[in-house]
Parts: structure tokens; C-alpha cells; sequence
């Protein structure tokens, strides 16, 4: 596909960017213009391809001179991927801007059903986007949508027009009106939809493989979209999102299924899960799991005098949460800055007023120690726990004051913190912050899409039965531009969680990085292995089921059978079909795929948890999958140390095993040569009592996985067919466990 010339700015574009170098500075302002750049380059070439060249473009018309009729066509949509709390509607805003300046003259917005972050979204865009198309919403024409449309001929053909819709039934139905009525498939049309992997997809994929298609309608958002798309049939559509685990999973046939990414990448003073989920973060604190159980067992218990049980770990959140925010009030140059504290640990309304009413109690209590209120022993607790959350902000914040200095401010300032309950019992929608202190509450609305002013200490402990990439990755709002509140920021949740987060962090940077590698074709090939599995959008399947082998990643079994009655004979096997590989230990041998297969046969594991994606069946499933994709040969690497008696590896004694068998730089060279293959490191190892083994000759195994050909999702699920269709009826859209009891 050749390149059609577009413009690199015009007034709009330069007028937004003038605003972006104000506020956050010229290198945030390029990096925003080159994603725009590249965006729309995407997009002026898939229109091109598509409807034919002449409409868009710097010498482009800007009206539609062969008009689409049919089906959607394949290849019209794009992805923006960016990354959490990241900025991407700055992104969006940038886009917009550049696009009007090639042409493209009537910009369609889909953004979030909850009404006040649609309406967020929507000043946004009225606010920033200056001397190019008009910007309307979803208010200004569901009275009348076609009286509506009349005003639009004054601007549709002229510098053009933003319709901003929220993903609303009635809403898009209105909207669709409006388009029929405003003849806007007479002009080329680029649609934005913001967080297109939430609701935009159709949910009843899954039911429809199951039945007859045409006995399940579409469900409803998607078959709006579809028409819309349809009516302003000259178009590119563009989702936008941090987790497309289920667009990048779509039918290669499907009109969600995106023909082209560019990746959106966050500015400098961007915080994200590098900071947090590095292995020995100082700015993650690991809390017991049982803590969470307490709190939500405690709702609807009757507590006379209100006695609830505060667990060490929330005290100590808030202690630290009290602490910094205190430190920085002191500092602050604006006397007005808000700073928040979010506990997040279920979507049930109970633990929400639950937990509203153990933080109150402890806030009132700890104020009244500190003032001399209550007893010596109290304030003595008081400052106890104080002091150990002083000590580890310590650990980040230099220039943290002395406690006794931070503690009278703060005799001052615990009397006016209320917590605040933010879910669908509060007649207040969004978060209402007040200067300093604030504590906040919830699930479900304090969740995607949602930033946190100020947010210092997130105590998270969301645990779904059925967990999804997407869901738990969207879940962190610790992310976001806090660069002035890293040193005192944090985040307390269970290893468990920790751990699923560290899995999602890495299988994000891989999928990135290929993408990013890839100039954004995605010539990634959605291989789907388990027996279960459907070729469909990861959500509608069981979601607690689905994980990843990241392209390019190498992965390891993270408990492997070590004893001598366990491995012994699988050593004795492996020494017969490895004899032949001795050569030194940087020797690369091409190989079938089935004898990779063999070799992983005998080097057994345990499984540790859908979380950690080596699993032996699993493994040896993917390298057959990779048989049906043209690739029959692998790379195998066989390490026996300096000598060839074995290496001196130490068996790690926690489990699951927390770091790999290999040394980084036995991965990083196959990697970088052979990206279209398999590659197995296979390491034999002394297996030494003294190195914590059981005096017997092991081999140990990583696999290096093609980094330009596959993501590879699988379905851990064991379930019986019955009780995975009750899990489809229940999973009517996306994140349906997560609003049970906030509707």
C-alpha cells in the first residue's frame, strides 16, 4: 500500500499543540504530534486503498467522490493502543486535529455510557479543539435529532463537525438520525471509539457459534455501531484502548478486527507498572490476604459501640496515605491541591458501606488520640503506626520531615476526613473532592476511564472468580501523571494479586513491544489452543480461563519436579536423546517442532495457577499449533557448563519459583536471531545436595517463544459443557461480574 501525502499541521493542530507545550511541555507536545502523524498517515492510505484517492489527503477534497455501498469493508478499522491513565484522549484530540487538516470532515466520538465521564470527554473536546470542525453532544440533539441535523449543513462542508455520542442505546439511536438526516455520508468520516473493547463488540458471538446465527440477534451497541458505519459508509474507524486483548482477538473477517495499530506512548512523567510491579518495588506493599476476607465478612454484621475490625494492612495504608499527604500539603505552592487515598476491594455495595464504616471509626479514633482525646495507650498506638508508615515512605521520600513535625498538621486535618462511598447508592455520579484529604470508596464507577485526582495510596483487593486480562489491567488507576507524588505513592494488595498483575504487566510490554516492532501492521496471528476455545473475543468465553504466551518472551516452568524418584528416569531419557548435541554451549541446532515436543516431555512441572502460563500440556500444545502455521523447525541450545558435567544452578526453595533457570544473556541472542521460530534452552544441571537438590542429574527448560507470528491465549478451564454455557448466558457484556450490585 503506497503512502498518499498528507499534511503535518495546519491551524487546529498547531493551536492544540501551542496548549499541550503550555501545560506539559514541547517533548510531550512531539510525542503527541508524531502519533497523530502516524495515525492519520494510516488512515489517509487504508481510505485511499479502499474508497478510492482524491477525497482525503493534503490535496484532498474532502468530499466522498465514489460512495461505498454494501458491507462494511474489510481493513477500515484501526487501533490506538495506549496505556492505562495515559493520556490517550489527548491522543484522540491530536488525531482529530490533524485529520481535519487532510480532509476528513465529519469525526464521530463514542465514548463511555457512564454519563458524566461522556460529558467529561465531551467538554474536552469543545474545550481544546479550536478553528477547526464544530463540536456538538448527545444533549444538544436527543430532543429533535433531525431538526437538529438542519444546523449541520453550515459546518459539515466547511471545516467540518464532531458529533460526540456516549455508547447509549437511545443515544446512538438518536445519533444515527442525526447522520441520516445531516447527509453526512457525503463527506469522509473518521469514528473514534473510546474503550471499543468495553461494549463495542457483539456479546452474542459466542451464542451465535452455538446456535443458528440468525436465531441470536447482535447485541444491540454493536448492531448500532454497525449501522452507523454503514451510513457514513466512507470511513475509518478507530478503536481506542489500553487492553485490546479481545479486538486484537476478533475474526480476521470481523469488522472490529483491526487492519493497523499505533501505539500511543506515554510521556515522561507518566507512572506505570514498571514503577509497581518491578520485582522489589519500594512503591508496592504486599498485604495478607485474609485481611480482605475479614472486611467483607464484616458487612451487614451488627457492631455494637463500632467496634470493627481495622487489619494491619488498611491501618497501615492510611496511616501512610495521613503521612504524605501531609508532607506534601506543607510543600505545596497550591493551597488548594487535593490528594486521595482509594480502597478498592469488591463490587458489592455491602463491603462498600462496610468498609466506609471501619476507615470512619479508625479516622475518628485516631484524631482523638492524637489530640489527647482518648487514652495514653491510644495515642501511644497512634503514633506507633505512624511511625512505621513514616518509615516506609521513608524508604522513597528523602526529604520527608520528621514525624513529630507531620503530626501536628495533622491534629488539624483528620477531623474533616470523611470517606466517600462512590457507587450507585451516592446521588453524586462522579468523585467530589475537597482541598487535601480525600478518601474514596468504591468498585465499578471508580474504575475504567476514571482518574483519580491526586491519587497517593491505593489499597486494592478485587478478586473475581472470574478474572480477565482486560478487567484487572483496567483496574489500575494507580497509573497516570503523578511524577510530583511517586516518592510518597503506593499501592497494598495480596501477593496473589500482585502476582496477576506482574503476568498482565508483562504479557502488555510484550504485545507492545511486537506491535511497535511490527510498524504497526499487526501481522500477528491469533493461534487459539485448548480444546474449548472458539475463534472469538476473549469475553465471552470463560474469562477466568484465558492467558497468554507473550510473542517473543521466554517461558519456564516455575516448579519443576526435582527429586530423584521423580526425574530420574526422564534424565536418564533425555541423556539418550541429547547425546548427539555436544557441542559447546552457544551451538544452535535446527530441529522438528515434534522433537521440542519430546524434549519437553520429559522435563515434568507442576502447574502453579491459570496466572503463570507454562503448563507441560499447554506448552506442548502450542509448538503443534505452531506445525498448522507453516513452522515445522525449531532452535535447540543445550547447556552443560564449561566443563559439560552440568551446570551449578541453585534450586530456588520458594515456590513458585520467582526468576528463571537461564542467564539473561543465554535468551537475548536467539531471540534477536531466530524471531520467527521456536528456541529451547535446555539446561543440564548438576542437581547437587548442597545447591538444595536431591543429589541427581536434571535437565531444566526455557522456551523462547517466535516473536513476529503469534499471541497464543488459552483456556484454562476444565469445566463441563453445561456449566460453561451457564457462564456465557451470565456474560452478557464485558465486566458483567463487576456490576451485579452497582446498577
Amino acid at each position: 500500500m503506497s503512502k498518499i501525502h498528507i499534511k503535518n499541521d495546519g491551524y487546529c493542530i498547531n493551536k492544540f499543540l501551542d496548549r499541550i507545550k503550555s501545560k506539559l511541555g514541547n517533548t510531550e507536545a512531539e510525542q503527541l504530534k508524531q502519533a497523530a502523524v502516524g495515525i492519520v498517515q494510516n488512515c489517509v492510505d487504508v481510505y485511499s486503498t479502499t474508497f478510492g484517492s482524491g477525497d482525503v489527503g493534503a490535496t484532498g477534497t474532502g468530499i466522498v467522490s465514489n460512495h461505498h455501498k454494501g458491507r462494511i469493508p474489510n481493513g477500515t478499522t484501526g487501533l490506538i493502543y495506549g496505556k492505562v491513565q495515559s493520556g490517550k484522549t489527548n491522543t484522540t484530540i491530536a488525531t482529530l486535529a490533524l485529520a481535519e487538516a487532510n480532509k476528513f470532515r465529519c469525526f464521530i466520538v463514542l465514548t463511555s455510557d457512564n454519563t458524566w465521564l461522556g460529558k467529561q470527554t465531551a467538554d474536552r473536546f469543545a474545550n481544546q479543539i479550536k478553528g477547526g470542525p464544530v463540536v456538538f453532544n448527545w444533549e444538544q440533539w436527543k430532543n429533535d435529532p433531525r431538526e437538529f441535523a438542519n444546523q449541520l449543513h453550515d459546518y459539515i462542508n466547511d471545516t467540518g463537525v464532531v458529533l460526540v455520542s456516549t455508547k447509549n442505546v437511545r443515544h446512538l439511536e438518536n445519533l444515527l438520525k442525526v447522520l441520516k438526516s445531516a447527509k453526512a455520508s457525503s463527506v469522509p468520516t473518521l469514528i473514534f471509539d473510546d474503550e471499543a473493547d468495553n461494549a463495542s463488540l457483539n456479546t452474542n458471538e459466542a451464542k451465535q457459534a452455538k446456535k443458528e446465527k440468525n436465531t441470536v440477534p447482535d447485541s444491540k451497541i454493536f448492531e448500532l455501531i454497525a449501522k452507523i458505519r454503514q451510513q457514513v459508509a466512507n470511513h475509518i474507524y478507530l478503536q481506542i484502548t489500553a487492553t485490546p486483548q479481545s479486538l486484537l482477538l476478533q475474526n480476521l473477517d470481523d469488522p472490529c478486527q483491526p487492519a493497523f495499530c499505533v501505539l500511543s506512548k506515554p510521556g515522561n512523567s507518566y507512572i506505570g507498572g514498571d514503577i509497581f510491579f518491578e520485582a522489589n518495588s519500594k512503591h508496592c506493599c504486599t498485604i495478607q490476604a485474609e485481611e480482605l476476607d475479614k472486611l467483607k465478612k464484616q458487612g451487614g454484621q451488627i457492631n455494637p459501640g463500632d467496634n470493627w475490625d481495622m487489619p494491619p494492612g488498611l491501618k497501615l495504608a492510611l496511616c501512610c496515605f495521613f503521612v504524605g499527604s501531609i508532607y506534601k500539603m506543607k510543600s505545596a505552592k497550591d493551597m488548594d491541591a487535593k490528594y486521595s487515598f482509594l480502597a478498592h476491594i469488591d463490587h458489592k455495595r455491602i463491603t462498600h458501606s462496610t468498609l466506609e464504616k471501619v476507615i470512619r471509626n479508625f479516622v475518628v479514633e485516631l484524631d482523638k488520640a492524637l489530640r489527647s482525646k482518648s487514652s495514653v495507650t491510644k495515642r501511644e498506638d497512634a503514633l506507633k503506626w505512624l511511625s512505621q508508615a513514616h518509615a516506609e515512605l521513608s524508604k522513597t521520600a528523602s526529604n520527608l520531615p520528621p514525624l513529630n513535625d507531620l503530626v501536628v498538621e495533622l491534629e488539624y486535618e483528620l477531623r474533616n476526613t470523611i470517606p466517600k462511598v462512590i457507587d450507585a447508592t451516592n446521588p453524586d455520579k462522579e468523585p467530589k473532592y475537597s482541598p487535601g484529604i480525600n478518601i474514596l470508596i468504591g468498585g465499578n464507577r471508580l474504575g475504567r476511564g476514571v482518574t483519580i485526582e491526586g491519587l497517593m495510596i491505593t489499597y486494592y483487593g478485587r478478586d473475581a472468580k472470574q478474572k480477565t486480562m482486560d478487567t484487572v489491567h483496567q483496574h489500575a488507576r494507580m497509573f497516570g501523571y503523578r511524577q510530583e507524588l511517586l516518592d510518597v505513592t503506593r499501592l497494598f494488595l495480596p501477593e496473589h494479586i500482585l502476582d496477576d498483575f506482574r503476568a498482565i504487566h508483562e504479557s502488555d510490554e510484550g504485545m507492545r513491544q511486537v506491535i511497535d516492532e511490527d510498524t504497526g501492521k499487526i501481522k500477528l496471528t491469533p493461534v487459539w489452543v485448548g480444546r474449548k476455545l472458539r475463534p472469538t473475543r476473549a469475553n465471552v468465553l470463560n474469562p477466568a480461563a484465558i492467558g497468554a504466551f507473550t510473542p517473543g518472551s521466554s517461558i519456564y516452568p516455575r516448579d519443576p519436579l526435582w527429586k530423584a524418584s521423580e526425574v530420574k528416569k526422564h534424565t536418564e531419557a533425555l541423556d539418550k536423546l541429547l547425546f548427539k548435541f555436544t557441542g559447546e554451549d552457544d551451538e544452535d541446532y535446527e530441529v522438528d517442532i515434534d522433537f521440542l515436543i519430546e524434549i519437553i516431555s520429559e522435563m515434568p512441572s507442576r502447574s502453579c495457577g491459570p496466572m503463570y502460563v507454562w503448563e507441560d500440556k499447554r506448552v506442548k500444545q502450542a509448538l503443534q499449533a505452531m506445525k498448522k502455521q507453516d513452522i515445522h523447525k525449531g532452535i535447540l541450545n543445550v547447556r552443560r557448563g564449561k566443563k559439560s558435567d552440568g551446570l551449578d544452578l541453585s534450586n530456588q526453595t520458594i515456590r513458585p519459583w520467582v526468576s528463571g533457570f537461564a542467564q539473561s544473556q543465554w535468551l537475548s541472542k536467539p531471540r534477536q536471531k531466530y524471531t520467527d521460530v521456536p528456541v529451547l534452552v535446555v539446561m543440564y544441571e548438576k542437581g547437587e545436595k548442597q545447591k538444595n537438590w536431591d543429589d541427581q542429574p536434571l535437565y531444566l527448560p526455557t522456551l523462547i517463544l517466535p516473536k513476529n507470528k503469534f499471541v497464543f491465549m488459552f483456556n484454562y478451564s476444565e469445566e463441563s459443557e453445561e456449566v460453561e454455557e451457564q457462564q456465557e448466558d451470565e456474560l452478557e457484556w464485558d465486566d458483567s461480574e463487576e456490576i451485579d450490585d452497582e446498577t
